[in-house]
């Protein structure tokens, strides 16, 4: 049974695959939500609000933007609204404590603006997730867990609290960054930067950039080259990349929109709605209709 309370976050211990699509869209910045409701959602999704996820025990994978990573116990990662995201191959064992919030929430005449932005802006080479020590997790769980409390208890002060709260948690998980920027950074090799590279521009460019040669070409190497590279840092081949991001656009697409099938392939930039449904089935098993009818 779903128990609602209004708050301008939400707050979940999830088992399963309650890892994609969360809770209704927080409303403003000063909509509050509490959950305890177990969630199963396969499904990428994208929002208008920021997720921090802490993980107890488990793991699965996680797909945020051009970056695919495993979420691992005593580790700590964020979800951008500017990113689709998705998970999959949860363990059985899976426990995480999730907050989701609107920045408004936190620069609403409380936190100047480029504060926030500095403590949401993290360093784009890397996957947002990062390991913490076990006294360092020990705190940022009672941390969730104060936060938990005082939504939902009625106290004078209530939502300031919460801001704080946050904020402190902003700031562990930047601590945590740092560390681990620190023990990384060394060993960023060029071959990690030209394949990072080509991810974020088949983030921004999948639409329009169909081919391994057309983003060797902005990439000023060859396509030969950008296959070798990126087969050796990934195992995957760069045209299978380049597909993977048309395809999870797809399925958001179709799980999220009342477009019709023709016009998801119009969007995505497809000669016709026959050349769309063979991607789809070659990648998923089924046609994009036998997909959204399944949903």
């Amino acid at each position: 049974m779903e128990q609602t309370i209004p708050l301008p976050f939400s707050l979940n211990k999830i088992k399963d695959l309650a890892l994609t699509a969360a809770v209704p869209a927080v409303t403003g910045g000063f909509d509050i939500r509490f959950e305890n409701t177990i969630h199963t959602y396969h499904v990428p999704v994208k929002s208008g609000e920021y997720e921090l996820v802490l993980c107890l025990r488990g793991s699965y994978k996680k797909t945020i933007g051009p970056f695919v990573f495993d979420v691992y116990p005593h580790s700590i990662h964020l979800i951008s609204p500017a990113y689709i995201h998705s998970s999959a191959e949860a363990s059985e064992d899976l426990l995480i404590y999730r907050l989701v919030f609107r920045k408004e929430f936190l620069t609403n005449d409380f936190f100047k603006e480029n504060t926030v932005d500095n403590l949401l802006e993290l360093n784009p080479d890397y996957p947002p997730i990062y390991g913490i020590t076990e006294q360092h997790f020990i705190a940022i769980r009672a941390l969730y867990e104060r936060i938990r409390h005082e939504s939902q208890v009625e106290n004078a002060f209530q939502q300031s609290m919460i801001r704080l709260m946050v904020m402190e948690l902003l700031y562990e998980m930047n601590r945590a960054c740092e560390k681990c920027l620190m023990n990384s950074t060394r060993h960023l090799s060029r071959q990690y930067q030209l394949v990072n590279q080509f991810k974020k521009l088949v983030q921004e460019k999948f639409l329009t950039l169909k081919t391994v040669q057309e983003y060797a070409s902005l990439m000023f190497v060859s396509a030969k080259h950008l296959t070798e590279i990126v087969k050796n840092e990934t195992g995957q081949n760069a045209l299978q990349i380049i597909h993977n991001r048309i395809f999870l656009e797809a399925q958001y697409l179709l799980s999220s929109s009342s477009l019709s099938v023709k016009e998801i392939a119009d969007q995505l930039k497809f000669d016709n709605s026959s050349h769309f449904s063979r991607f789809f089935k070659k990648s998923a098993g089924l046609n994009p209709s036998q997909f959204k009818n399944g949903l």
